[in-house]
């Protein structure tokens, strides 16, 4: 199976697991929150810092799209809001609703195309996942070992771990976000299909085995990272969920 074939398909098994993964953080970060404060706004604050970065990456490269298509912006908000039913909503861009489909699919899709890219740079850049990798492939436990030690000495590891985390959590497009999903597989299915009654069929091949297995392969990987950073977070709330409700003799109920 050729190796962009493989990339492709881990990046779509990775959106489709994050998606359980990110509603659940959502759910249990405010969870906890009011579980320490025992206060609906302290916890809707601890909710808000920590995911602020991904915030402003979201609700910002949705801004500067929309104004660079010359959409009209109805809201712009960076901070969070409590809706109906108690749900908080982090930041807001809201467009005209009479904006075409082509732009507002554009607007609305932005965040996850900015937010892969921000964590393939972060990954690529400030971790060393080829050395872990390399070192998880030998089945060699000290092998292993050093590798883990090597991608965790990483400068300011730490702050980079929260900015994955963060902006993992606030990339999916949100239910206000107008995307026409088959616009977008018609323009890549119809590309194709030019190229190949053109006899252009060795471009694609080119393509899928150059630049466009290279994205693949950069954005399985920095999907794979926030899977893993979540699925670390995720165990690290519930010990914190089970702990401070035993400690404040008070618990948490998720619908």
């Amino acid at each position: 199976m050729p190796d962009w074939i493989v990339s492709w398909v881990l990046v779509a098994v990775s959106i489709w697991l994050l998606q359980p993964t990110i509603r659940w953080m959502h759910k249990h970060i405010q969870g906890l929150g009011l579980l320490i404060t025992n206060n609906p706004q302290g916890a809707m604050l601890i909710y808000y810092l920590s995911l602020v970065p991904g915030v402003v990456l979201h609700e910002g490269s949705q801004w500067v799209v929309a104004k660079i298509l010359r959409v009209k912006i109805k809201k712009f908000r960076l901070w969070p809001e409590r809706q109906r039913k108690g749900v908080v909503r982090l930041g807001l861009v809201e467009i005209d609703g009479k904006t075409d489909t082509v732009r507002a699919t554009l607007v609305g899709i932005v965040p996850l195309v900015a937010g892969i890219g921000a964590i393939a740079l972060i990954g690529g850049t400030r971790f060393n996942p080829a050395v872990l990798l390399a070192a998880l492939a030998t089945g060699d436990l000290p092998t292993i070992a050093a590798g883990l030690g090597a991608f965790l000495d990483a400068p300011d590891f730490w702050l980079w771990v929260y900015l994955v985390f963060a902006i993992a959590n606030t990339m999916l497009p949100e239910e206000h976000d107008n995307i026409n999903w088959w616009l977008i597989v018609g323009l890549l299915v119809g590309l194709a299909v030019v190229l190949w009654f053109l006899d252009l069929s060795i471009l694609i091949k080119a393509g899928l085995d150059g630049p466009l297995a290279q994205m693949a392969a950069s954005m399985s990987l920095a999907l794979i990272l926030s899977l893993c950073i979540d699925l670390f977070v995720m165990a690290l709330i519930w010990g914190m969920e089970q702990l401070l409700t035993r400690l404040l003799n008070r618990e948490i109920e998720y619908q």
